[in-house]
């Protein structure tokens, strides 16, 4: 019989061969039917049941060489008889394999005892006829294992290809008709059985039983032959590949035991790693399952040792070892492991391809799951961290954090060090050992974490974020020692403000974990734990200084000791050198002896001084968790706690105040764009407020804010949180529901005590989503009620007055909350001597009218004017206080007379006297401190009343049927109380007359609005009615049906309607109404004629407040009253020396230019010049309007936004940060800040303009402006226009600045190939300012910026521009860098036709060579033919208009005089005829260009003092008889205007710059 050779490829058996065994006869399967063929089948399978080396006849070898050749020709039941014969072929040699080998064993055992007995010659008979035989029979055994395995590999290989070609077609073919799903279901009725899992394991455990006989023993070698072994393992592959047969654990186990046996009996470890490399880069889904193989290869080696020991023991080991495979598998995992890390570490050449993310993912899975012996290796995965990949960084990093978990973990190595310590006995030297390596561990442990604190660092920031994660894996496991845990914090606290949204992320998650699994206590105040450290350490200071009294008495005795030594010694007399060097001996001595001492006093000695009782010890660990198991006091042991302890509270206050800092850094990413950001700072607030961290309140009232977010879910998350934290937590620690209740109405008072203005506001909004969500109870309620009245104890008047306050919020959508509790309000709120809560009680009064949830919900009916509830309020409003305060005041200002009296007699008096004079100086300046204290007191109570006074009127409004009888007789009341029993004026009396005159003023003007839509509302709802009416009855009126299709009756009711609020609105102010009458007395003291209402003992800044905010008040309920006192108004606003008057007007002018547009429309400048207010606050409160009426569409964006873009760069955070929302949302409402930027531009960019008007603002601050305001600049087209305009700049510059500021702008923008071209084209109108460096390196940063576009290539339009441009401005610059100084001039106030001073400086700009004359025509001068429509104040005073009107000449609107293109021919003609003159000539032509500059610059002031035409002069010293508001609308002007733009427009080369898309 000849040998079965294995093929490379399944058809090379067909090639006939006499040195090996080869086919015959090859069938051809399409001439044979179906029937035929499973015949054949059957009858192969009978053969080989009953003799499975009946493969190896021809008879059956050709046939299913010829069906399997053919098989995708086959159906599935032909191929189903195939996999059955060969898995029953596979079985039944595998049983005649162990038959013979059993058979072998008994055969050798007769051998050995008829040894004695045979003859040699008979011997050497038998054994030649027993070899031979043998050879036959393995010969046949192997060829048959061959043929079935060969044939099996293809059969699996098959079915593996046919497979993915379905899978492939199903992705392509998604969308397939039902129609053909129908057809492919018929076709496939019969399943192959190799899909069925049962097939899959009968056949794996057949191939296991085979493997696990030696079968080497058949080839008489150590190992079978290399393609056997090579088949089987492509079998094994080709199963691994198919993700569905690693779903099944049984398919999946058995796969890995095949393998197993492979590698650790016949020696496949070295083709093993070659192709697990393979299958990771093919297969996304391997790498986890090839991580499990090497898990179970690790698992199966050790069951097998331990077997074999096991063996060992009960059989001879010479038995075990001649049909056995030896024992050499010690280390195979260890070598599987070394040589994969290896060969991924030659991977690093490669990108972040796919096959390496599977090779990165499974180095993690594989260190996940071997840890211990994936440590000895870790040199290799650390080489891996300078790889260019990140996912491989990522990778090293994860494993990093598993092998210090899970295999240099302290704790599982002594758990397992225990387990061992069970079974036996451990010898000392094994102790020694173990505590070596533990500390090996321990270095080993420290040195990992540091590289993963070092790649927190990473350039990446995907691979920051990974090292965070793992941080975070170690520190929920507790993997992390306490010695580094204040240094990862540190290190989390330091990504928490990384660039990347990702790192910050995970480093606020981290700290969150930090926190959560913190090693010293769940509940952290910073109280707590300094309390215990400073006890402590005033502990250690007594030992300290008493060990050191000892060591001075110590150094006495011993000093003592020598002297009477040296006396001794005296007597002897020694040589001088002897004493010399003695003494130098003794001195080095007692200096070591000093710092021994010092060095002796150690912590421990320290801790060993200190002596406590057993009170003061547990005193000192009480509410310390670590500590929390000592129950007995032992003195012995108290060294050693105190010694911990310290350590303990040390590390305690460190990691409490880093925790505390961090809270800063969480408030600031609470505004953060990114939601995620938001998110996580909300859950990292709401841990930190569960363990107490003392600033986590301070967050909780910034959270507050986040309600208004307009994120659902960021407003989700931060109403959850509060939920969590007010209600959820305090109801799971407090099971009784009522004891809880007053805890969550605690928690919810706590909010209010520290709370500012805007968190009070969103507090509210938090409450009215808590009611939205039936989250507050009636528990709740009632509690709150308890508070306010006072019935529970352990509540002050602060608790009560905070309880109101919630209370008010939660009826804000629930009246009945206070809907019962009416009295109660009127008798505890009004009556108690809080100053505060009064005003409170009018608020929550007010919400008795308030909607409900439910549409069904209705308004209760105002109440009438009898109530008591009125009475009460009138009477706090009118009550008079007053004279108390007058009185205070006369006598506060006697005792100053008296004072100075006394000062004045005792300086008179002799030196004798110098001590009484002293103590009566000081009891006069401790007097008038009193009096001081007195005012400001008085202040206070008045600023109280003043705002009760608001919220009483608000009230009486909201609830009263007429509110307007009560308010006149609260009018009446307060009258009678300005002029008191002396016949004095009152001021405080009158500032409280007129501030509750414009209060009612405002609040009847919103009730009469307010009864108008009611009425509105009754005729709607009679209309609905007349309607119906309508329908029912058809016989009506022709003439009514057709005036209600045409809606005349309705304008004629909406006229009527509106004719009637406005006569309502003008009777509020009129002289007959009780208001009016006072309206004159409120414009004279705006006015002050004669200072008669200021009074130097008291001042009258409260009397012009309120006078001033009445005003405005007035001045929005009437027109005719606004237009008249208008430039009052804007006149307090310019001269105002109190920052209050100011802030309050411009608060009124925004409520005004809403009521009004058109009477404050022409007065929007002065509005602007409010931003250049020296008071930071009026600065913030006029921001704040002109945002408000600007993005609300109520004023135009005008050029004076530049003002508004100055605020960016204020000093007061506050300002620059409205400023900056201000122009982020502008820019989001289409095209108005593009259409913006050219007045800013050109109001910023003229350097001299700026610092003379705009507060001395800095280039540095110019430039991060304009930066800030062109990265919103995101459109081609918009750039594209904004660089064409930028260049036309150029030209008008008239500074070396402005044209740097000009090319920063250019700078900023990204270019295309129409902005390059522009460049190109408008390259004459820059190439002179290429000499300064600035200018040239703004340009080229712009060009390299283009450059770096991603879609920029070598052939590309793009690519070329660029190369052409900077090689001309390259040629220029060096063109510039080699001939002489232009001159040029800089202008300090501006250049105007009367001949303003300039001064002229030597800049770096270099004129331009003869070769390229300058293009620039010389203008000529325009009839002066606007002079005719000048004033003659501006025609006598031109040059003071002219410094007034420097923002005008700095327009970005560019309007040549006269067109370009025919001076430039003239220009080209004269240089072909006078191409042989000098360069002398050319600097004239250049000179002479000169004075057509300034005739230009002369025609723009003029332009500029035209458009100062409708300036108005508000600067009264007497109020006007006949006011005139009306100068603006005045018609010359609009005529000037109509006439400069006629003008300009003649202009050929005429261009806008305000560009709307």
């Amino acid at each position: 019989m000849l040998e079965f050779q294995i093929p490379i490829h399944f058809e090379d058996i067909s090639l006939s061969s006499s040195d090996k065994y080869s086919i015959k006869k090859i069938i051809d399967v399409n001439s044979q039917n179906e029937n035929t063929i499973l015949s054949n089948l059957d009858l192969i399978y009978e053969k080989i049941k009953k003799n499975s080396s009946d493969i190896v006849d021809h008879q059956c070898f050709d046939l299913l060489f010829s069906y399997l050749l053919n098989i995708s020709k086959l159906t599935a039941d032909q191929r189903n008889q195939i996999i059955k014969t060969l898995k029953f072929g596979i079985t039944n040699i595998t049983l005649t394999i162990r038959k013979e080998f059993q058979n072998k064993i008994k055969n050798h055992k007769n051998d050995q005892e008829e040894e004695e007995v045979n003859n040699d010659s008979d011997e050497e008979i038998n054994s030649s006829q027993n070899n031979e035989s043998f050879k036959l029979k393995y010969l046949l055994y192997r060829n048959s294992l061959k043929m079935y395995i060969f044939f099996l590999e293809h059969y699996i290989s098959y079915q593996h290809s046919s497979t993915t070609k379905e899978s492939t077609k199903s992705n392509e073919n998604n969308e397939t008709t039902t129609t053909t799903k129908k057809k492919t279901k018929k076709k496939s009725s019969v399943l192959d059985t190799w899909e069925q899992e049962e097939q899959k394991e009968a056949i794996l455990t057949s191939i296991i039983n085979l493997l696990e006989l030696n079968i080497s023993t058949l080839w008489r070698l150590d190992y079978p032959e290399e393609e056997f072994i090579n088949l089987l393992s492509k079998i094994i592959y080709a199963m691994i590949e198919q993700p569905i047969n690693l779903r099944s654990k049984g398919v999946k186990k058995l796969i890995f035991q095949v393998l197993s046996i492979l590698i650790l009996r016949y020696n496949h470890s070295f083709n093993f790693t070659s192709k697990i490399i393979h299958l990771l880069h093919s297969h996304e889904s391997l790498p986890s399952h090839c991580a499990d193989l090497y898990e179970f290869i690790y698992n199966y080696q050790q069951q097998q040792q331990q077997q074999q020991q096991l063996q060992q023991q009960k059989q001879q080991q010479k038995q075990q070892n001649i049909y056995s495979q030896p024992t050499n598998q010690k280390n195979q995992t260890t070598f599987l492991i070394s040589d994969i890390i290896r060969e991924i570490g030659k991977q690093k050449e490669q990108r972040d391809t796919s096959g390496f993310k599977n090779l990165a993912k499974f180095l993690s899975e594989l260190t996940d799951r071997l840890p211990k012996i994936v440590l000895p290796f870790v040199s290799l995965l650390l080489a891996h961290l300078d790889s260019e990949s990140y996912l491989m960084r990522n990778a090293v990093t994860e494993s990093i954090g598993f092998l210090i978990g899970k295999a240099l973990n302290i704790e599982n190595n002594n758990n397992n060090n225990k387990e061992g310590s069970k079974s036996g006995q451990r010898e000392q030297e094994e102790e020694e050992e173990e505590e070596e390596n533990q500390k090996k561990n321990e270095s080993d442990q420290l040195e990992l974490l540091n590289i993963l604190f070092e790649r927190c660092r990473d350039i990446n920031g995907y691979c920051r974020s990974s090292v965070l994660k793992t941080l975070s894996l170690l520190v929920n496991n507790n993997w992390v020692p306490k010695e580094s845990f204040i240094q990862l914090t540190k290190i989390a606290i330091e990504r928490v403000s990384d660039k990347n949204s990702l790192v910050r992320k995970r480093a606020i998650m981290l700290l969150s974990d930090v926190l959560e699994s913190n090693p010293y206590s769940p509940h952290l105040p910073t109280l707590l734990f300094k309390d215990k450290k400073d006890k402590l350490d005033s502990f250690i200071k007594l030992s300290f200084y008493n060990l050191k009294k000892k060591r001075e008495l110590l150094k006495k005795n011993k000093k003592k000791n020598n002297n009477e030594d040296n006396l001794l010694n005296s007597q002897q007399v020694p040589d001088d050198n002897m004493e010399f060097e003695q003494q130098q001996q003794q001195q080095q001595q007692e200096v070591e002896e000093e710092e021994e001492e010092e060095e002796e006093i150690t912590e421990k000695e320290i801790f060993e001084d200190i002596k406590l009782n057993k009170e003061q010890f547990f005193d000192l660990i009480s509410m310390l968790v670590p500590f929390s198991g000592i129950k007995e006091f032992s003195p012995h042991r108290l060294p050693l706690y105190l010694e911990h302890l310290n350590k303990y509270l040390e590390s305690s206050c460190k990691f409490i105040d880093i925790i505390n800092g961090t809270i800063d850094s969480m408030c600031q990413l609470m505004g953060s764009i990114n939601p995620s950001d938001i998110l996580e700072s909300i859950h990292f607030i709401e841990v930190a407020h569960k363990y107490q961290i003392d600033r986590s309140k301070e967050a909780i009232n910034k959270m507050l804010a986040l309600v208004w977010n307009k994120e659902q879910s960021i407003k989700e998350s931060t109403i959850r949180s509060f939920h969590e934290l007010l209600i959820k937590d305090t109801r799971e620690k407090i099971k009784s529901t009522l004891k809880s209740s007053y805890y969550i109405a605690k928690n919810l008072i706590d909010l209010t005590t520290t709370a500012t203005l805007g968190e009070i506001t969103s507090l509210e909004e938090l409450m009215i989503e808590f009611n939205k969500k039936d989250l507050i109870d009636q528990d709740i309620v009632k509690a709150l009620w308890d508070i306010f009245s006072g019935k529970v104890v352990n509540f002050n008047k602060q608790d009560s007055r905070g309880a109101l306050i919630i209370l008010s919020m939660v009826a804000n959508n629930n009246s009945s909350v206070v809907k019962d509790q009416v009295n109660l309000l009127v008798s505890v709120g009004l009556e108690q001597d809080d100053e505060f809560l009064p005003r409170y009680t009018c608020i929550t009064l007010q919400k008795l009218r308030s909607k409900g949830l439910k549409e069904t919900d209705q308004i209760l009916p105002r109440f009438k004017n009898n109530q008591s509830l009125f009475e009460r309020l009138i009477y706090h409003i009118c009550t008079n206080n007053n004279n108390n305060n007058n009185n205070n005041n006369n006598n506060n200002n006697n005792n100053n007379n008296n004072n100075n009296n006394n000062n004045n007699s005792n300086n008179n008096n002799n030196n004798n006297n110098n001590n009484n004079n002293n103590n009566n100086n000081n009891n006069n300046n401790n007097n008038n401190n009193s009096n001081n204290n007195n005012n400001i007191n008085n202040d206070i109570k008045n600023s109280k009343w003043f705002m009760f006074a608001e919220q009483a009127i608000n009230t009486i409004y909201i609830l009263a049927e007429q509110p307007d009888l009560i308010s006149s007789e609260i009018i009446k009341k307060l009258s009678d109380q300005v002029i008191d029993e002396n016949g004095e004026t009152n001021q405080l009396s009158l500032s409280k007359l007129i501030f509750i005159l414009g209060h009612i003023a405002i609040k009847q003007l919103v009730y009469v609005e307010e009864i108008q839509s009611e009425i509105k509302r009754i005729q709607y709802e009679q209309s609905k009615q007349s309607k119906n009416n309508n329908n029912s009855n058809n016989n009506k009126n022709k003439k009514t049906n057709i005036e209600k299709e045409l809606g005349t009756d309705q304008a004629e009711a909406e006229a009527e309607s509106e004719a009637i609020q406005s006569q309502a609105e003008a009777d509020i102010l009129s002289e007959n109404n009780l208001i009016g009458k006072y309206s004159q007395l409120v414009v004279s003291i705006c006015y002050n004629y004669n200072e008669i209402f200021s009074n130097e003992a008291y001042p009258n800044q409260l009397l012009q407040t309120t006078a001033v905010l009445t005003l405005s008040k007035f001045m929005c309920v009437d027109s005719t009253f606004c237009e008249s006192n208008l430039q009052l108004l804007f006149t307090l606003l310019e001269k105002s020396s109190i920052e209050v008057i100011r802030s309050n007007i411009i608060i009124g002018l925004g409520d005004l230019a809403f009521r009004f547009p058109n009477l404050v429309e022409p007065w929007t400048s002065k509005i602007y010049s409010r931003l250049r207010d020296p008071n930071a606050n009026a600065r913030k409160n006029s921001l704040m309007v002109l945002t408000h009426l600007i993005l609300n569409d109520m004023i135009k964006v005008k050029g004076q936004i530049s003002e508004m873009a100055i605020c960016l760069e204020d000093s007061d955070i506050r300002i620059s940060n409205i400023a900056k929302l201000f122009f982020s949302t502008l820019a989001s409402k289409g095209n108005n800040l593009y259409n913006s930027l050219p007045d800013i531009i050109g109001k910023l960019t003229p350097a001299s303009t700026v610092t003379s008007n705009l507060n001395n603002i800095s280039k540095d601050s110019i430039k991060n402006i304009l930066k800030y305001l062109f990265s919103f600049i995101e459109k081609d087209k918009q750039s594209e226009t904004l660089i064409d305009k930028l260049l036309q700049r150029f030209k008008t510059s008239k500074s070396i600045s402005e044209s740097q500021n000009i090319s920063f702008c250019l700078q900023l923008l990204n270019y295309n190939d129409k902005s390059l071209k522009k460049l190109l084209e408008h390259f004459k109108l820059y190439q002179d300012k290429l000499g300064d460096n600035e200018i040239y390196n703004n340009l080229i940063l712009s060009i390299s910026k283009t450059k770096k576009q991603p879609n920029l290539t070598k052939t590309s339009e793009i690519k070329q521009l660029v190369d052409e441009i900077e090689k001309k401005i390259n040629t220029a610059r060096s063109q510039l860098s080699s001939g002489d100084t232009v001159q040029l001039v800089q202008e300090d106030g501006g250049v105007g036709a009367s001949g303003a001073t300039t001064t002229t400086t030597s800049q770096p700009i270099q004129k331009i060579p003869p070769s390229k004359p300058s293009k620039k025509a010389p203008a000529k001068k325009r009839a002066p033919s606007r002079k005719k429509y000048q004033s003659s104040e501006e025609e006598s005073d031109k040059s003071s208009s002219e410094e007034e009107n420097s923002d005008d000449e700095d327009r970005m609107v560019i309007t040549p005089k006269r067109p370009i293109s025919k001076p430039i021919s003239r220009r080209k003609q004269q240089q072909k005829k006078q191409s042989s003159e000098s360069e002398q000539s050319l600097e004239q032509s250049s000179e002479s260009e000169r004075p057509s500059e300034q005739s230009s610059e002369s025609e723009q002031s003029s332009e500029s003092e035209i458009s100062d035409i409708d300036k108005m002069d508000i600067t009264p010293k007497k109020p006007p008889k006949k006011p005139q508001p009306k100068q603006s609308k005045k018609k010359p002007a609009s005529r000037l205007k109509k006439v400069i733009s006629e003008s300009e427009s003649e202009s050929s080369n005429s261009s806008s710059f305000d560009i709307s898309e």
